[in-house]
């Protein structure tokens, strides 16, 4: 796993042991990103500078507290508590107010699980998520979870970032990405077609882009030519979250 020789030490600690723990779990989460999202016993040893004992020792602590999942013997990724965490920060956000009943609504009107991401530094953030109960099969997602760049909200915000403005360069050169309603929005299927994501912009008055509102769902309740339908009613619902924002 490639990190930064910057990234591949910890930052400088002050002798005493509390706070030198403090500064290696630190040192430790800011390994983690989209492109990185677990840890494992030799990135540990490398980062913190020990050995593979201690190392473990660190990961299975961190596991204990709730702050790591243990995935395999050796690896760990975001736990519990640091997803609540994260949520909370987010909460803070006017938007996820605005957002939670107009989300509810959408869900009972288009049948599909609804996301609201947040932009969290180098990758959207799954900050609430509405499930659709009406069907056998739900779609679960977890809530603070990083967004990859294929992602269908990964996509609407690379439209509009940086500026909080529409980058027409981006929309031709990505098929994925296209204007319904004066809204730049995308879509998404996963590998092996099971999954779908349709996602468009929630925007200030000012058209700089403070969330991505999605629907997700099973391909099967989906289809394509539906897409456009779709995208519609979510940019009317995201309207409706930027005039109470």
């Amino acid at each position: 796993m490639p990190r930064s020789a910057a990234r591949e030490r910890p930052t400088t600690e002050p002798p005493g042991g509390d706070i030198q723990v403090i500064a290696r779990v630190v040192a430790l989460l800011d390994c983690l990103d989209p492109d990185h999202t677990t840890l494992d016993t030799a990135t540990t040893a490398r980062v913190l500078g020990v050995g593979r004992s201690t190392a473990h020792r660190y990961l299975a602590s961190l596991e204990k507290g709730g702050l790591l999942r243990r995935t395999d013997p050796t690896t760990y990724e975001l736990g519990p508590v640091l997803a609540r965490l994260g949520t909370l920060a987010l909460s803070r956000l006017g938007v996820l107010e605005a957002a939670r009943p107009i989300m509810r609504e959408l869900v009972a009107e288009i049948r599909n699980t609804v996301v609201l991401s947040v932009w969290g530094g180098r990758a959207p953030v799954i900050a609430a998520v509405v499930p659709d109960t009406s069907r056998i099969t739900t779609i679960s997602v977890e809530i603070g979870r990083s967004l990859p760049p294929d992602a269908a909200q990964s996509r609407v915000f690379a439209a509009y970032l940086p500026t909080g403005r529409r980058v027409t360069r981006r929309r031709t050169a990505d098929p994925a990405v296209q204007e319904v309603d004066g809204l730049l929005t995308a879509r998404h299927t996963y590998e092996g077609g099971g999954f779908k994501t349709v996602a468009v912009p929630v925007l200030t008055a000012d058209g700089e882009i403070v969330a991505a509102l999605a629907a997700v769902g099973l391909s099967f309740y989906m289809p394509d030519e539906q897409d456009d339908a779709l995208a519609a009613r979510l940019v009317a619902a995201s309207r409706r979250i930027t005039v109470e924002h």
